[in-house]
């Protein structure tokens, strides 16, 4: 009993203290690793919904940061006039691609020259020229235009260069004139008909299309583009340029044939649409094609283009009339303008081009029966 009432030793009082909070802590450190553990399965949580979206998303930020990193702008010239525009007989005695430009050809490059400068402004420009001298001596002329240090970049590269029409220089009698060529050329098509010794428009296109990939698109994405251009100038040739324009818009080879080849010194102006024009699919100018750049022909000049069509009228006309379900009617051989106003696809939009005719040609619209878009050239077209 005396020991049992006799006061503890202060270290038996501090373990009996320690048991004693340990007792106590014992619930609050439970709920502590409860809420831990909680709190670190919902992070885990949000972690993995944020990274299943950002896999879900990565591809379309990787692309809108390509697309804001595209020049805003990107300027198309042809060559001022040529010895070879002068005389089309030049070509049976002197290579294409030595022929240079005339007196007229530089002063058309001269004043490209301030315009181009006018429409690029004070961007820093890439100049992307075609090897042939009057591509060279063309661009030396708009390089004029421009102020100290704005070019920040001049690449000359022969995928630009003009559709090779073949050695006309071959002297003998297997030489072939170049007039005739340009005959079969227009009865098989531009695009399809393919050069002795030479290319088709066909061959061309793909080696544009090579050159606009991987020249164009990417001018400002390799790690070594540091200097931020800001827009493109190419100096070409006419076939180039349309073919440029057929691979943005989608063209078809039956549209292609349509356009006509840009004059000496035609600029064709293409400005960089914004991600929200991308998505939304009626937005103007970009006809159905996936390109992020568009023609803006406010600016720049525009491709004319016009079509022959076979329409069929009412009533008897000067060709021969024929009875068919509809009654009497007659064919006639029609020209149709600015066919690329058509939205595509053209041959479908058959009420747009009868009303079209009809203002263009004088002609009541009820009148117009039928439109042959092939002209008679395919026998089954309907």
């Amino acid at each position: 009993r005396r020991r049992a009432n006799r006061p503890q030793p202060p270290r038996a009082r501090f373990r009996v203290s320690m048991d004693r909070g340990v007792r106590l802590l014992r619930p609050s450190a439970a709920s502590a690793v409860a809420g831990f553990a909680a709190g670190a399965l919902a992070g885990a949580a949000v972690l993995a919904l944020w990274l299943r979206r950002l896999r879900r998303n990565l591809p379309l930020l990787l692309e809108r940061a390509r697309h804001e990193r595209l020049p805003p702008l990107v300027v198309l010239v042809r060559h001022g006039e040529s010895q070879g525009n002068a005389d089309h007989t030049l070509y049976r005695t002197k290579p294409d691609n030595l022929i240079e430009v005339t007196e007229l050809g530089t002063e058309q490059a001269e004043a490209a020259g301030r315009r181009i400068r006018g429409i690029v402004g004070s961007r820093r420009a890439h100049l992307f020229v075609s090897p042939f001298q009057r591509t060279l001596q063309t661009a030396r002329s708009i390089e004029r235009a421009f102020d100290a240090g704005q070019i920040v970049r001049t690449s000359i590269d022969p995928r630009i260069r003009e559709q090779e029409f073949g050695n006309l220089q071959e002297p003998g009698p297997h030489r072939r004139d170049h007039a005739l060529l340009r005959q079969e050329q227009q009865i098989v098509g531009r695009f399809w008909y393919r050069f002795p010794t030479g290319e088709s428009g066909a061959d061309v296109y793909d080696r544009v299309r090579t050159w606009w990939e991987s020249a164009v698109l990417r001018v400002n994405q390799l790690p070594s583009s540091d200097t931020g251009c800001e827009a493109v100038v190419v100096v070409t040739h006419g076939l180039t340029m349309r073919l440029i324009l057929m691979q943005l818009y989608g063209w078809s080879p039956k549209t292609f044939h349509t356009v006509w080849n840009a004059g000496n010194c035609d600029v064709y102006v293409l400005r960089r649409l914004s991600s929200a024009a991308m998505r939304d699919p009626h937005s103007p100018g970009l006809r159905g094609t996936s390109s992020p750049y568009a023609l803006d022909a406010d600016v720049g000049d525009s491709p004319c283009s016009s079509i022959e069509l076979v329409v069929e009228l009412k009533g008897d006309g000067a060709n021969r009339a024929h009875t068919s379900s509809r009654g009497r009617t007659h064919r006639r051989t029609l020209t149709l303008e600015n066919y690329l106003s058509v939205p595509p696809p053209r041959t479908l939009q058959t009420e747009v081009v009868r009303g079209m005719i009809a203002q263009q040609h004088g002609l009541p619209v009820d009148d117009i029966v039928s439109i042959d878009f092939e002209a008679g050239r395919v026998s089954k077209f309907r």
